[in-house]
């Protein structure tokens, strides 16, 4: 119960802050996050711990529109990308102590597979290919299948260079074990929203499936319709769509803050349940992968803010505006992922639900992330 007192009074104090700093009134603001320095920690409970961070967020907030020489922890360049090795390295961790980002790959891997039923030669264009953490399960799954494997070519969208050329060799060797014959083509491009056709190659007679895990939101809005215009173009068989399920794109400030304080406190609860309160590994997720997030919704505007989550319903008029057409994923997708949270031992915290054909999960009553198909 004194837990729970200490989360309200953490909240309220937040909310307060947050409309303080958005009238501008910067004594009253200043005095609230010396209240909140002084309850809130990035090493206390769950909703200490999300406190500090927003309460940082609010502090670059003020200090950017004032000018005063706040200098909160951690305010380095907000939102990183491409992210850095160390970063990386971070993203692992979490990728193996929560269900969010296999659910993401595993859900997405299941719908492009069946829309690659019975075709011999195949492409896949991943647009944030990262480390490539996707593709070693779908490359087994493709050498079992029944009557050999296609060829598989996979376009991987990334920077640096190096780097992307590097996933590729470290998932060419995994193919050639695997006996998949595979290609690895490397489409480099800083922005999204900068991929012209020509870097896809596509080629007639191929399968062409497109691939978005967690990138689509950081794409500007004047730019998102004509790149999803130019991927319709490409005639894909099937579009995965996953994005985290939160609406962190709206135009008021203190709505948006309100949004993400309750996200992000989901997903800080769904991390107190794996990790022990004194974990190293923990501190580097919050303070490396979700502080930048946090802070970049609470604290930039304009061309700044890159973390622009929309939910579901959003994303689902968005992709119906520019041709496409929702394709329900499967019974299979479904009894994968529920296999894949059985593997966590967190109880019932995480939660899968179905929406009109797509998947969220979510931490108890909370959605965390949406996956969604399509097809044009």
């Amino acid at each position: 119960m004194q837990e729970q007192d200490s989360g309200l009074q953490l909240v309220h104090l937040l909310l307060a802050c947050a409309d303080f700093v958005s009238k501008g009134d910067q004594p009253s603001a200043l005095r609230h996050l010396h209240l909140l320095r002084r309850v809130a920690s990035p090493l206390g409970d769950s909703m200490q711990r999300v406190a500090s961070y927003f309460a940082d967020a609010l502090a670059t907030r003020l200090s950017v529109s004032s000018g005063t020489a706040i200098s909160p922890r951690g305010a380095g360049a907000p939102y990183p990308f491409p992210p850095s090795p160390d970063t990386l390295k971070i993203y692992q961790i979490l990728y193996q102590a929560c269900p969010y980002i296999k659910f993401a790959h595993f859900t997405a891997n299941q719908a492009i597979f069946e829309a690659f039923h019975g075709e011999d030669r195949v492409h896949v264009v991943d647009l944030d290919i990262l480390q490539g953490y996707q593709w070693p399960a779908f490359l087994q799954a493709l050498a079992a299948r029944p009557g050999g494997p296609p060829t598989l070519r996979l376009t991987g969208v990334g920077h640096p260079a190096t780097a992307v050329r590097e996933t590729g060799r470290h998932l060419a060797s995994l193919a050639a074990s695997l006996r998949v014959p595979f290609e690895f083509h490397a489409a480099v491009a800083d922005k999204l929203e900068r991929l012209r056709p020509a870097a896809l190659q596509r080629r007639v007679g191929e399968a062409l499936a497109v691939n978005a895990v967690n990138r689509m939101h950081r794409v500007p809005g004047a730019h998102l319709g004509p790149l999803l215009s130019m991927i319709r173009d490409q005639a894909p068989k099937i579009m995965t769509l996953v994005e985290q399920e939160a609406g962190h794109n709206g135009p008021y400030f203190l709505g948006r803050f309100l949004e993400a304080l309750h996200y992000y406190s989901a997903i800080f609860d769904s991390l107190d349940a794996t990790f022990p309160a004194d974990s190293a590994p923990r501190m580097k997720v919050e303070q490396c992968l979700l502080a930048p997030e946090i802070r970049n919704v609470v604290a930039c505007e304009g061309a700044e803010r890159v973390a622009r989550h929309e939910r579901l319903d959003r994303w689902r008029r968005i992709m119906e505006d520019r041709g496409f057409e929702a394709v329900p994923l499967s019974p299979a997708a479904v009894g994968q992922s529920q296999v894949l949270l059985g593997l966590y031992g967190a109880g019932d915290g995480y939660r899968l639900n179905e929406d009109k054909g797509c998947l969220l999960l979510g931490w108890q009553d909370r959605a965390i992330i949406g996956a969604s198909a399509w097809r044009c």
